[in-house]
């Protein structure tokens, strides 16, 4: 089977990317062929199918800090193409003319590839399969979180972003986007999409109950993760109970990843003389993690550490040096790889009981809830854990590591993959 596989940047940097690289692999470790497209980075990983790939309007534009040093006619062009780019029309129905794919399946694209993909799938009879890993179909934020709190007012009417300035804070451009978004919906580009797959069940029962997808068809098919050995037994004090509580945070620094509101949890703890440490991992750059690291002073907390951002391929070392990770998330985590690295690292994880996080962590078994937002819930819950003795503990290192091995096994996530895409293709042929 030869596999389309579009994504709007073709080199390493987030969750989306590193799903990229690893299920290519998966495909092509199994004898299938996979033809990347994207758009033409300096960052690119080197592939022969990079002369399909379309030019950025301006180089680094999605990273960009200073958004101002683009021209006025750039800007022109970037909001034009945001509705529907011509050129990435053009490329994608050359590649799909010469290579003739069996199937497309897209991962994200955005406004920076745009929905134009979608009709040359369509006027060529490609089937489509399209894996979200956020929410940007319907939240402007991609999140379903503003102003401190769990937003889904768009899931209603889309203008509330206007509204609510969801883009940047800004109205013009919050508009814009909303236009976007409308005239997609108004074309019907949903139609042009043979299946939609969810990391988690959560993010399923959300947007399939959208009025613009309900008519859509939902898959899960959980992220996979490729096979480790069994995780490392953590040692213990000789009274067989955690004598220093060892935490970790890993994953982007921001507002709706509920950082701030652990720190307090830690801070109630340290004024009871807990002995408990936490260090966060992630690019700590920004004025949202100064104003963390501000508070931490202020509270002259010496056991809460920032480690800065650490590399992918280094996860299992890292999770390894720690009894429990924390996804304190106020916003609907889509099943993070923070999570799925943890467990396989036999860490139990410690999370919000909210979106796809509910569902995935069951108390006392691969780890504990507590309730979002909620200081004194997840202090509770971290107080408890202190005095667990070395045989519990032992048990949920065990199922945590037994359980994302079966659930987010890699083996079946190909198979479940190739029967879906082998569906659309029977299906696309027989009409």
């Amino acid at each position: 089977m030869k596999i389309l596989l579009v994504h709007y940047r073709y080199y390493e940097s987030s969750g989306p990317e590193k799903y990229l690289f690893n299920v290519t692999k998966l495909f092509e470790e199994n004898g299938h062929e996979v033809v990347p497209f994207s758009l033409n980075y300096d960052e690119n990983k080197k592939t022969t199918f990079s002369k399909y790939f379309p030019e950025p309007i301006v180089s680094q534009f999605h990273i960009a800090k200073n958004k101002n040093e683009i021209s006025l006619k750039n800007k022109i062009r970037i909001i034009k193409n945001s509705f529907f780019n011509k050129d990435v029309y053009s490329k994608i129905t050359n590649l799909i003319e010469i290579e003739k794919p069996d199937i497309a399946y897209v991962l994200q694209f955005g406004t920076k590839i745009s929905t134009s993909i979608f009709d040359a799938f369509s006027r060529n009879n490609i089937p489509v399969a399209l894996r979200l890993s956020d929410f940007n179909l319907i939240c402007a934020k991609n999140t379903f979180y503003r102003d401190g709190e769990v937003c889904t007012k768009c899931i209603k009417h889309k203008y509330h972003s206007v509204i609510n300035k969801c883009v940047h804070d800004n109205y013009l451009q919050s508009s814009i986007y909303y236009g976007i978004q409308k005239f997609n919906e108004i074309r019907n580009f949903q139609s042009n999409i043979d299946a939609i797959i969810t990391p988690s069940r959560f993010t399923l029962d959300l947007l399939s109950k959208t009025n613009q997808y309900c008519k859509n068809k939902f898959f899960h098919i959980p992220t996979f993760i490729n096979k480790q050995g069994p995780p490392v037994i953590k040692s213990f004090t000789n009274n067989n109970s955690v004598n220093e509580l060892k935490l970790c945070y890993v994953g982007r620094i921001a507002d709706d990843k509920g950082i701030s509101f652990l720190i307090d949890a830690m801070i109630i703890l340290s004024n009871k003389g807990c002995n408990v440490t936490l260090d966060i991992f992630g690019d700590d750059q920004n004025s949202y993690a100064e104003n963390l690291k501000l508070k931490i002073n202020l509270n002259n907390l010496t056991n809460i550490h920032f480690k800065g951002f650490f590399p992918n391929k280094t996860a299992s070392l890292l999770y390894q040096n720690y009894h429990y990770s924390v996804i304190p998330s106020q916003w609907f985590d889509n099943m993070p790889n923070s999570l799925i690295e943890s467990c396989i690292s036999g860490v139990p994880v410690i999370a919000s009981k909210i979106g796809s996080l509910a569902e995935l962590i069951k108390d006392d078994f691969n780890g504990f809830t507590f309730e979002p937002s909620n200081v004194e819930s997840l202090s509770d819950v971290l107080e408890s854990l202190i005095s667990i003795n070395e045989n519990k503990y032992n048990e949920l290192s065990e199922n945590s590591f037994k359980w994302i091995s079966k659930y987010c096994d890699a083996d079946t996530h190909f198979k479940k993959l190739i029967e879906l895409f082998n569906k659309l293709i029977n299906e696309k042929n027989s009409k």
